[in-house]
């Protein structure tokens, strides 16, 4: 459930960031840099995050720090999950992950009652190369699309708003807003980044299909809804 939420957080704030760059509307780093984080008001511990991380009940085992990044991100067994989680589950479960090549940090997760969802947090892009490595892309893919669109490898503010949800592993995502620093993205890329998000997506499920199964995850009353399999344990570098 957390893996959706987040990946199509990430996926969509990646996307964007490259539609920008090709289209030459990012000519220097200061629109991405002139803003600060949204601040959505949801506040956690380092307790909070642990909690979290227990409901969800996927065993998190350490990869040596050596590990090849195109190895890094590994799933074993699958187990039967129905759960539900507010604001501050999703939210601390996003934080304080031991995965070192995550390319996200800070993030808040706002889910509000008529079934849409905010999310805010700071993108490292420098963790991209590893992260899309980890879920199965080649160096050669992502260093040729990184130096083809001069994406910046900066840290970098974003906001999104989105409706979505998954039925038998069949993603929706519909982004109503996105903001890239303190650049307001166009609603025609917003469009292509949601249609691209739920592909992607869904590849990364087919990939993991062994260990992933989604039967629904659904956004209502503030909550997220997560019915189906998840794996029994994660491999991945950490910190």
């Amino acid at each position: 459930m957390k893996k959706f939420l987040i990946g199509l957080v990430i996926v969509l704030a990646i996307i964007v960031l490259v539609v920008l760059t090709l289209l030459g509307l990012i000519p220097g780093l200061s629109p991405l840099l002139g803003a600060g984080q949204k601040d959505l008001g949801i506040k956690i511990t380092k307790e909070d995050s642990v909690a979290a991380i227990n409901k969800v009940g996927i065993e998190i085992i350490s990869l040596p720090k050596e590990t090849d990044p195109k190895d890094d991100y590994r799933l074993e067994g699958k187990k039967d999950v129905d759960i539900v989680m507010d604001s501050k589950e999703v939210t601390a479960h996003s934080n304080n992950r031991p995965w070192k090549n995550l390319p996200a940090k800070n993030i808040q997760v706002k889910i509000n009652s008529d079934g849409s969802a905010e999310a805010s947090g700071i993108l490292i892009v420098a963790k991209a190369l590893p992260y899309a490595m980890a879920l199965g892309y080649s160096e050669e893919q992502i260093k040729e699309t990184m130096a083809k669109y001069k994406i910046p490898a900066v840290e970098v503010p974003f906001y999104i708003k989105a409706t979505g949800g998954v039925i038998n592993n069949n993603v929706t995502a519909n982004a109503s807003s996105i903001k890239i620093g303190a650049v307001n993205i166009p609603s025609g890329i917003v469009a292509q980044a949601s249609s691209e998000a739920e592909s992607f997506l869904e590849n990364l499920i087919q990939k993991h299909s062994e260990s992933v199964n989604i039967e629904n995850v659904s956004l209502s009353d503030g909550k997220v809804n997560f019915k189906g399999q998840l794996p029994e344990k994660e491999y991945v570098i950490t910190e």
